[in-house]
């Protein structure tokens, strides 16, 4: 406000004093000066990052390598995780959101119970039961390698290790881990890096029942090099998701073209592939807004990172950009559009060093260009940081971002809340039904008119990206000045494509593949049922799956009093009136017969 009166004053004064051509040109220099002012003051509003202090997840000191943004509980609100090593008797760490800017420690649960040398870990629904499982992967020392270890979600949240699980047999010196329906068979499959030059990276086949088995003979399962990380990414935009694999020890990376369930043809032809590098780690996105994915690979020991832009199919690095100028020892990366002005940028994490760094952060001009970010806090942070993950964990369209710290094996983690304001935003999760759960290797497109100008955004779920990490399920789209979507697009794994036309923004929506799209943050909870909105105020709608008929649904205060109770009736969706019901958290019960689902909602 203060502002605003300075320059109405100033133009007053103008126009009072002086000729009528002195008039208007002082006019036109503060018209323009205004616009100038408030152009670098959204700016400045949108790339804003405050640092949080947050009882244990930002003041336990670790030694972290994964930084995971998932929701595990299924209850719409991202939660953390993140993975302690390489040092011996230190657990991994889950901090359950709690809908309210506050977090829930778990300290009893078997995903933070290994007290092993976690390095990556990846999460999904690997079981279609509509909750996230997960497998934490470890680095043996001195020759001997560790066992990997897989956790089932027990549907609310809590895990359960599976010692028998074939992912977690054999002894590996495994990095990452990645999740992919690889033989179409809308079961998740698991591919796991190995960074000992004398193993092979690993690939588990999902049975469908719960089981896993190692598949040997392929391509993508006989190369002996030490790969650090892993992308699968549909980089020919043929409809299916390829791999690439960033190796270290000064040699070239992998990509293996997928021309069929379990085919792969090893490309060598392309500059991705001819770096000779210590690659640590890679990160795919649409960074110009064209429709295909472009390549970031993040290199440690002294050596530039790479920018590669894709061009139907071929690759052109950007040796001038700014993300090539710096030297030094990269690991993490992820891209997002940290301001909301409809195109992505990149967050570069530094680490591997022997005293304070900072990360780097690159702001896109829409092109595909970039700039550092010299100012941010999230630019400005001192230490040794290998992963990092963006999910919007307060739900206000705003990413923020978690980074795993592990500076002298003692240093706390961080997590920074965006605080940017004045550029409008879209989220969209993605439910996969005949697809796997998860929607993994789905591909979301949003088309809207941004500052005069009709862009399309791609994205395409990954269930891990960078080194080690995962960004949100949570589909994110920055809108800048567009309050609508003209058209949102879903290409499933399945083959299907779906389209909805004059979709509002400033809210998250669900797309369950074959059912429609939803408003409102919503989640999915085991068998197929969706819950939305969430938060709920006065109304609250239950959709089943179209064979439910008969499902009495229940809400339950925390003291376990019943507060609402309802019977869909052979319909499809239920709405139950909550708005007698006062603010806070509640469970919602839903039965069938003798099953029985249960998930937490907020009212507010």
């Amino acid at each position: 406000m203060s502002v605003t009166f300075q320059i109405t004053f100033t133009l007053t004064k103008a126009f009072n004093n002086q000729s009528q051509n002195q008039t208007i040109m002082t006019k036109s220099i503060i018209l323009f000066s205004l616009c100038a002012f408030i152009f670098f003051a959204e700016k400045t509003k949108a790339q804003s990052f405050e640092e949080t202090t947050f009882e244990d997840i930002t003041t336990t000191p670790s030694a972290s390598r994964s930084a995971n943004f998932i929701d595990v509980n299924g209850d719409g609100w991202d939660d953390i995780f993140f993975t302690n090593g390489p040092t011996a008797g230190q657990n991994n760490m889950l901090y359950i959101n709690n809908g309210d800017n506050t977090f829930t420690t778990v300290t009893a649960d078997d995903i933070v119970s290994d007290n092993d040398r976690s390095d990556g870990a990846s999460f999904a629904d690997v079981d279609n039961d509509g909750d996230l499982d997960a497998v934490v992967v470890t680095y043996g020392r001195n020759g001997v390698g560790k066992k990997n270890y897989f956790y089932r979600n027990n549907g609310d949240g809590t895990f359960e290790y599976e010692p028998s699980n074939a992912i977690g047999i054999p002894l590996t010196y495994s990095e990452m881990v990645n999740w992919i329906d690889l033989n179409n068979d809308q079961f998740l499959d698991a591919y796991i890096t190995n960074s000992i030059v004398s193993t092979r990276n690993l690939y588990f086949e999902n049975q469908g029942d719960g089981s896993f088995e190692p598949v040997t003979g392929l391509s993508i399962t006989s190369e002996t090099l030490a790969s650090r990380s892993i992308n699968w990414i549909d980089y020919d935009g043929d409809g299916d998701s390829d791999l690439f694999v960033a190796n270290e020890d000064n040699t070239n990376n992998s990509l293996f073209r997928n021309d069929g369930p379990n085919i792969f043809t090893q490309i060598t032809n392309l500059p991705i592939t001819q770096n000779g590098k210590n690659s640590a780690g890679s990160s795919w996105a649409d960074v110009d807004n064209d429709g295909d994915f472009d390549l970031f690979v993040a290199n440690w020991g002294g050596q530039t990172n790479q920018l590669f832009i894709n061009e139907n199919g071929t690759f052109v690095e950007q040796t001038s950009s700014a993300i090539a100028a710096e030297t030094g020892s990269s690991f993490g990366s992820a891209f997002a559009d940290v301001d909301n002005d409809g195109d992505l940028d990149l967050l570069v994490c530094n680490a591997y060093f022997a005293g304070q760094v900072t990360n780097s952060l690159f702001i896109n001009d829409g092109t595909g260009n970039f700039s550092k970010d010299t100012n941010s806090n999230l630019a400005n942070h001192q230490g040794n940081t290998f992963g990092c993950a963006f999910g919007d964990y307060n739900n206000d369209g705003w990413l923020d971002v978690i980074l795993a710290n592990t500076l002298n094996e003692n240093q706390s983690n961080s997590l920074f809340k965006n605080t940017g304001s004045g550029n409008n935003w879209i989220k969209i999760r993605c439910v996969g039904d005949p697809s796997n759960g998860s929607a993994v290797g789905a591909k979301v497109r949003i088309r809207a008119t941004i500052n005069g100008n009709e862009i399309w955004q791609t994205r395409q779920i990954e269930a891990a990206s960078g080194y080690c990490s995962q960004n949100s399920f949570t589909n994110h789209f920055g809108l800048g000045d567009a309050s609508n979507v003209s058209e949102i697009e879903v290409q499933w794994p399945s083959g299907a494509v779906e389209t909805f036309t004059d979709i509002d923004g400033n809210n998250t929506y669900l797309v369950v593949e074959g059912n429609g799209i939803q408003l409102g943050t919503t989640t999915q909870i085991k068998y197929g049922y969706v819950i939305y909105p969430m938060p709920a105020e006065d109304i609250l709608v239950v959709n089943f799956p179209k064979d439910d008929i008969n499902s009495k649904v229940e809400i339950f205060d925390l003291n376990a009093r019943k507060v609402k109770e309802g019977t869909n009736n052979n319909a499809v969706f239920m709405e139950m009136d909550i708005s007698h019901l006062n603010a806070g958290t509640y469970i919602l019960k839903i039965t069938n017969n003798d099953q029985v689902t249960s998930q937490k909602i907020i009212i507010k």
